[in-house]
């Protein structure tokens, strides 16, 4: 069965969508604002806070593309301004602030590298909206194979349309042969596969970011800073976010105790209550007096067991630090801290074990679930702010390979 499949261009960047797409292209959603802010106090594209999805009429732009004809963007500049601009509009349409797009041209060799990348998925994201639709031609094919059906489906881009100007995320070509229908065809192969299902995938940043706005957690201007904050508080690392330890006793203990500050519904109260202030539905003293009810019986809840909550707390902390059983007597061997206020791996069972490992300095000390398969110790992340997270991995690996470097320096 022959058919053709459409692909409808995007819709203009508001905040949600482009940190969502800069999180796609390997560049997390709090680095992306930083950059994008850097990008508009320039000049060069404009404001990257908005929930708008809807050029405004007043904006012109046959004026803002052509921008781009003596650039390396000119290919694609010249060919849409040959065509009628109709942009695409998203759902939601405000008066505060455009969708974001390029305000003026900057040469790549003005910016460092992931601002560029930012500047260009602008870029690109602005000329998809007003290029034509991506058209596939699709083929699915129903095979007999004595009396078993078996289906194939393929696919092969017939006009590229947005997806030209748009490349990010491009699914590939999939061409199935010539075939008729009622045609005999050779089995060359068969393979039985043995497959399990698979648990739901880790929430990555710019999924994450999604789900906020739809609960309505968070704003367009605080969404990457929440996600930040979880970062830097130890709560989660990684990106597909994992949670750790800490973090899993922190809900546990909450959800038993005080559920209603771990529900999205009253985030999202607060917000809607925000912007009913702001719009003039309703007065500032009745929602800080219906606020102010709510959290007292919060912390009244939090205040009756807060015992408990600490309890489960400590024990997270701790399971946060294990990192796999002492080859010396068995105990656990923890991240621990000097009197002085070093780190080192060490042993549970001191003074009896003095088993210990060293560990840098400085850097946010992450255990992973990543395992040894030599020593069977899981591997460490630091983190420090404004760098890549560091990959240590097996802290008994690490010093092993630190001794052997001494002794060839000494020989």
């Amino acid at each position: 069965e022959e058919g053709v499949r459409v692909e409808k261009p995007p819709t203009p960047f508001n905040t949600t969508e482009f940190l969502r797409a800069a999180s796609s292209i390997g560049i997390t959603t709090s680095v992306a604002m930083r950059l994008a802010e850097g990008l508009y106090v320039n000049g060069f594209i404009s404001y990257p806070r908005t929930d708008n999805t809807v050029y405004p009429s007043t904006m012109n732009a046959k004026e803002i593309i052509s921008l781009f004809l003596k650039s390396e963007f000119s290919e694609h500049a010249k060919t849409l301004l040959k065509t009628k601009l109709v942009p695409t509009k998203g759902k939601k349409e405000t008066t505060d602030h455009p969708p974001i797009h390029p305000s003026s041209l900057v040469p790549r060799d003005q910016l460092k590298e992931d601002e560029w990348k930012i500047y260009e998925l602008v870029v690109r994201r602005f000329f998809a909206t007003f290029a034509g639709e991506t058209v596939w031609k699709t083929l699915k094919v129903l095979i007999d194979i004595n009396g078993e059906n078996f289906k194939a489906n393929g696919a092969r881009l017939v006009d590229a349309g947005w997806r030209g100007y748009y490349p990010y995320n491009k699914p590939e070509d999939r061409i199935l042969p010539v075939l008729e229908k009622g045609q005999k065809l050779h089995v060359s192969k068969i393979e039985l596969l043995d497959k399990e299902t698979q648990p739901p995938s880790r929430y990555g940043q710019g999924r994450l970011i999604k789900l906020m706005e739809d609960l309505g957690l968070g704003t367009k201007s605080t969404r990457h800073e929440i996600i930040g904050k979880l970062y830097s508080r130890a709560y989660v690392h990684g990106n597909p976010l994992q949670p750790t330890k800490i973090a899993m006793s922190l809900i546990d203990s909450l959800e038993k105790y005080a559920s209603t500050i771990t529900e999205p519904d009253m985030t999202k109260k607060l917000e809607e209550d925000m912007d009913n202030i702001a719009e003039g539905r309703t007065s500032e003293d009745s929602v800080v007096e219906e606020s102010r009810t709510m959290l007292e019986a919060v912390f009244k809840d939090l205040s009756a067991n807060k015992d408990q909550i600490s309890q489960m707390l400590k024990e997270g902390v701790h399971e946060d630090k294990i990192l796999g059983k002492c080859p010396l007597c068995n105990s656990d061997i923890i991240v621990r801290r000097s009197r002085k206020g070093g780190r080192f791996v060490g042993c549970t069972g001191y003074p009896d074990c003095t088993f210990l490992l060293p560990l840098p300095k400085t850097g946010q000390i992450i255990v992973t679930d990543k395992e040894c398969e030599v020593h069977k110790l899981y591997h460490i992340k630091i983190i420090n702010k404004g760098r890549r997270p560091w990959e240590l991995g097996c802290p008994q690996c690490n010093f092993e390979q630190w001794q052997k470097t001494q002794q060839k320096k000494q020989t």
